[in-house]
């Protein structure tokens, strides 16, 4: 199995709910499950095999010797073993083995998991083989920990997608569907596609660029990171499936961009690909942000006197002197022109007060 079948099940809810049964398949065992740990202590079985147990499952999860062991210490270190921590014979006198694996007459006893975290939430990959097969070997240790990096990414997206109630992204006519922004970038960072959103963003958002030669690109602090985010999503051999953050930010209007996250998704399809899928935890979401009115700018009477006297011209000393104050205190009160208009610079800060209105 290669890393672009894994992060296809990203996109993709028929292949996430049969991607436990495919791992199954290549170690050999009855079993594989994916739970997700939602905050809350919610807990779902989000995909697997042998499901017509799960209903009774779910009413003693809280008895399960396996569960007992999702803690911080065993989180993202890769697979191990249940019979590190719970012998054979308190496995057999359980709850989990008396009253789910022997009344549905499931293939399973020994237990391989895997615990990791994701923005939201908790995920527990199990693998589990019979009573009489024997413990997992080393081998098959090995072969869980070759796939968690990429079943880490899978999740991790397809839990942000979710949480931002995104279905599906692209119609059957490859049009890119709207209910995020979505690019879709070449290996060299060219804009390939994108849909009515990232357009929006695109015109609204300072950092996003995009340059003449039709590259996108991303301006300030992060530019080197988001180059190296798409060359690792559409590298030759070992494409890798990543995320970028961007803080909350001004658009040129004025008006608040809530903090993104940048979904790296590698495509297996027409060349090296990316599609970089845009989320947010603002629950307002990204579509409403652009359909608010311009937040008002309130500026304290200090802040607009300093905001005025640099419009005239007047240097830091000569308006520490005309308002009886430090030029310590100058730059404070400049400091947060700048933050509330979203500027890096007071000339910026100038021209975003006239755009936004607040003079």
């Amino acid at each position: 199995m290669s890393h672009h079948d894994i992060y296809d099940a990203a996109l993709d809810k028929s292949l996430f709910d049969t991607l436990p049964q495919r791992l199954a398949q290549e170690m050999d065992v009855p079993s594989a499950i994916f739970f997700w740990l939602h905050p809350g202590n919610m807990q779902e079985i989000s995909a697997g095999t042998q499901p017509e147990a799960n209903a009774d499952y779910i009413e003693i999860l809280d008895q399960d010797p396996w569960m007992a062991e999702v803690k911080d210490e065993h989180a993202n270190i890769g697979a191990f073993r249940l019979s590190n921590h719970v012998s054979a014979d308190a496995f057999e006198r359980s709850a989990m083995y008396n009253e789910i694996t022997l009344k549905h007459g499931l293939d399973r006893f020994w237990c391989l998991g895997m615990i990791q975290d994701t923005r939201d939430g908790r995920v527990v990959t199990a693998f589990h083989k019979g009573k009489n097969a024997g413990d997992f070997s080393d081998p098959e240790v090995s072969f869980v920990n070759r796939h968690a990096r990429d079943l880490a990414r899978l999740h991790s997206i397809r839990r942000e997608l979710i949480r931002s109630n995104i279905h599906d992204l692209a119609a059957t006519d490859r049009t890119l569907q709207g209910e995020v922004p979505i690019f879709e970038l070449d290996f060299e960072g060219r804009l390939k596609r994108l849909n009515g959103l990232a357009e929006g963003l695109l015109l609204r958002h300072p950092f996003l660029i995009l340059q003449h030669s039709g590259i996108l690109a991303l301006g300030g602090p992060k530019m080197r990171s988001f180059h190296a985010a798409v060359a690792r999503a559409t590298d030759v051999e070992h494409s890798q499936a990543n995320w970028l953050d961007l803080p909350q930010t001004r658009a040129d209007d004025g008006r608040v961009l809530p903090s993104l996250r940048l979904n790296f998704l590698p495509q297996n399809t027409g060349g090296r690909r990316v599609l970089v899928i845009v989320t947010t935890e603002d629950t307002r979401g990204i579509g409403n942000a652009f359909d608010d009115p311009q937040e008002k700018i309130r500026l304290t009477p200090r802040e607009r006197d300093i905001l005025n006297g640099l419009i005239k011209g007047r240097r830091r000393d000569q308006l520490a002197h005309d308002l009886g104050v430090t030029i310590p205190t100058v730059d404070l009160h400049s400091g947060n022109l700048r933050r509330k208009l979203g500027a890096n610079t007071m000339m910026e800060a100038i021209a975003n007060a006239f755009k936004a209105g607040v003079l």
